[in-house]
């Protein structure tokens, strides 16, 4: 029997998509050895999820309207049993050793919340060879930031900041908000090159804006200005100081490494 107590819980929102949803969830059962809880929260499909869903081992939460990220989310975590909390997307496909390799990084950190390596864009690669190749060069390659589309979370972070904020509309700066106030309550995070994953990139979000509105991120970007008295990316010098710090560190990662930690694939 599973020790409930040190089980892994993947929290997934869902808002149609489902070619990505079912290339998700292939790459999770084939290479998450581990014993997990799968909780799928599906935001109103219209395109077939709901019926995918019948036939998948996993705790389904299904809600009758679009209640947005942050609320599917939530959803996910409280339904969830697991010591440490997965929150990924579903235009993510995982590697071999992921969740593993997650894992050892934060337990070996001691980080409260710990994400991939991640290639954006096509999947127009071999991804499994390719991650081989990129956790070999990169296994020892750090950031002091997250990757918002994977991330473990202690659940202790829950127990003592809460939840994500359900005042940010669909998906957008909620996950930025979660992760300072994680900071602000004394949790380090980090993203280590060990673990590479696959992500389309904003595949639920651009349909959104098609088929619903187009007004929730500038709507996310004013919550977060007056909960924070900031914008995310900060006044003139904080945004000329990140332009330049992230360049260097780019160029950095690149020359050190051979990769940076989060490639783009759009060419």
């Amino acid at each position: 029997m599973t020790d409930r107590a040190h089980l892994i819980s993947l929290v997934i929102p869902l808002y149609n998509q489902l070619h990505y949803t079912r290339q998700c969830l292939e790459s999770i059962r084939r290479h998450t050895p581990q014993p997990y809880e799968l909780i799928l929260v599906d935001n109103a499909s219209s395109d077939g999820t709901p019926e995918y869903l019948q036939d998948q081992q996993a705790t389904v939460i299904t809600n009758k309207t679009n209640l947005g990220c942050a609320k599917a989310w939530n959803q996910g975590v409280r339904a969830s049993s697991g010591r440490v909390i997965g929150i990924l997307n579903n235009d993510i496909v995982v590697t071999p050793g992921w969740l593993e390799g997650l894992l050892r990084y934060m337990e070996g950190t001691s980080h409260g919340i710990v994400s991939p390596a991640a290639r954006e864009g096509p999947l127009n690669y071999e991804l499994e060879a390719y991650a081989r190749e990129f956790t070999g060069c990169c296994r020892n390659a750090v950031r002091a930031e997250l990757y918002g589309a994977c991330f473990l979370v202690r659940r202790e972070v829950f127990d003592r900041i809460g939840l994500f904020d359900e005042g940010f509309a669909y998906g957008g700066c909620e996950d930025i908000d979660f992760f300072w106030r994680a900071q602000e309550s004394g949790f380090s995070i980090g993203t280590t090159g060990s673990v590479l994953i696959h992500h389309f990139g904003m595949v639920t979000q651009d349909a959104i804006k098609r088929s619903e509105t187009k007004a929730y991120p500038a709507e996310n970007l004013a919550h977060f200005k007056k909960k924070w008295n900031r914008t995310i990316r900060g006044n003139w010098f904080q945004r000329r100081w990140t332009d330049f710090h992230s360049a260097w560190r780019r160029r950095y990662e690149q020359f050190r490494y051979g990769h940076t930690l989060v490639e783009k694939n759009y060419g």
